[in-house]
């Protein structure tokens, strides 16, 4: 599938001059953002799409030499219903003229109908690999694992289906690679049906890298008829995986479910649970770093409200301390992203609303190692609109940066900011794309002497296009 592109280069030393309308903690609502070619402290924005489809990245990650990698999903039309695997490499070159170097999709042949990425990964090669669904006219939604090399060849593509035959749900929602090019996956698997309500088990897969043969397969499946979720995974130094997701407990409800496999055979060393009675409690984020584990999440509380929850625990699963916060006694929080720095400061960001819903703000917690929050921050989108930080990084100093997604009036605007490792917000950058008409950002990532958020951006064409922009540190 042929997209047009373009590539907007701004010398660093300009970057002050563009206009900016920051997203201050405890603030109030900023105005809407100066039409720019790009956003404040930007140095080069990518933006990839066509007038009869709309696309998105969703995930972003660096790889060696400082390329940078997407991916997403392109909608064909108005139906979703019609998506294919979005994939691409930018040159980390800040002076290139063309950051694109190469984009490609896929579209399942069996069926093409909706295929979407959910996460990708890159080798230690440069091969990307994108994981996410796919739909089958015979079985239902899939797993669909694909690689591509470095130079943007597609080397292979396998798909998992829940149960031959059955009209089940199977989602991958996870990848990461080892040091040797193994690829290890999580997601969800439908196994059946119970009382009108699916019956699923939490799945993590290890692939041979070279061709994506299974080597084994854990299937987490909690109590008898039970929904179990994979969220996300991540490798300690010796390749065990930790993955954190949710799982219906003995009492009916959902805890926060975080289990531990070998890495060379997958079999389950321990399960932990975290969750109050009758709530439905969710992980969605984890670290390993230092010989430790991070798991962030949300508990439902008996107030109609949603805290925050973050667990650290041994490797081998003791769990150190739990905390829980939340803004207001009837706030509802919704953690998306964690980030742990070289001194076990564990970072939160997400967004919260007030009941009822009037406006949601999107907040930053930072907790020391010992699980003290020492400082947390807040930002609105407008008096009556919503914002969100939707990731974060942390660096070894201990600074913070996120991006996300915030509205005013009818208009989106992509949103980021820095934060020093006592809190203070060193910068904002406030965007509403190229042509004024909206941005958003969905990742973030480190790109060598900037960060590079990958999102939307809409066009004059009343389309979306798939945005990728980096900015300076």
């Amino acid at each position: 599938m042929h997209t047009r592109h373009r590539t907007v280069l701004l010398a660093c030393a300009l970057g002050a001059l563009l206009a900016a309308v920051a997203v201050c903690a405890d603030a109030a609502a900023p105005a809407r953002a100066a039409t720019s070619a790009l956003p404040p402290h930007g140095i080069w924005a990518s933006v990839t799409g066509s007038a009869a489809t709309s696309e998105r990245w969703v995930a972003v990650a660096q790889g060696p030499g400082g390329a940078l990698y997407a991916g997403g999903s392109v909608v064909s039309g108005t139906a979703s219903s019609t998506s294919d695997l979005l994939v691409a490499k930018f040159s980390g070159n800040d002076k290139a003229a063309d950051h694109l170097l190469w984009s490609d999709t896929w579209d399942n042949p069996a069926a093409h109908l909706a295929d979407q990425v959910t996460a990708i990964a890159v080798d230690r090669s440069g091969a990307l690999i994108a994981v996410g669904t796919t739909r089958s006219t015979s079985d239902g939604r899939e797993w669909v694992v694909a690689k591509w090399s470095s130079a943007g060849a597609k080397l292979w593509q396998q798909t998992f289906a829940a149960s031959a035959g059955k009209d089940w749900s199977a989602e991958a929602t996870d990848v990461v690679c080892n040091a040797a090019g193994a690829i290890y996956v999580c997601g969800t698997a439908q196994t059946g049906t119970h009382g009108g309500h699916a019956v699923s088990s939490l799945v993590v897969r290890k692939l041979r890298g070279s061709d994506g043969h299974l080597l084994w397969m854990h299937a987490y499946a909690g109590p008898a008829n039970s929904a179990n979720v994979g969220a996300r995974l991540a490798l300690d130094g010796s390749s065990n995986v930790f993955c954190t997701g949710r799982g219906t407990s003995a009492r009916g409800d959902n805890d926060i479910v975080t289990v531990r496999l070998a890495a060379g055979s997958g079999r389950q060393a321990w399960v932990r649970r975290i969750g109050a009675v009758h709530r439905n409690d969710q992980g969605v984020d984890l670290a390993v770093r230092s010989g430790k584990l991070w798991v962030a999440g949300f508990e439902q509380g008996s107030a109609g409200n949603q805290v925050v929850a973050l667990a650290r625990y041994t490797l081998s699963g003791h769990r150190l301390w739990l905390r829980t916060w939340l803004e207001l006694p009837k706030t509802i929080e919704h953690p998306h992203a964690l980030a742990v720095d070289a001194h076990g400061n564990a970072v939160v960001v997400g967004a919260g609303n007030n009941v009822p819903v009037t406006r949601q703000h999107a907040f930053v917690l930072h907790y020391n190692a010992a699980g003290r929050l020492t400082w947390w921050r807040r930002a609105y989108g407008s008096a009556s609109g919503r914002a969100v930080w939707n990731d974060v990084v942390a660096d070894s100093a201990g600074r913070i940066w996120t991006a996300g997604s915030s509205v005013t009036g009818s208009t989106q605007l992509l949103i980021a900011a820095r934060y020093s490792a006592a809190g203070v917000q060193s910068w904002t950058s406030v965007w509403t794309g190229p042509d004024g008409r909206g941005a958003t950002g969905n990742a973030l990532c480190f790109a060598g002497s900037g960060i590079f958020v990958g999102g939307t951006v809409s066009t004059p064409l009343a389309g979306i296009d798939a945005l990728g922009v980096k900015l300076s540190k």
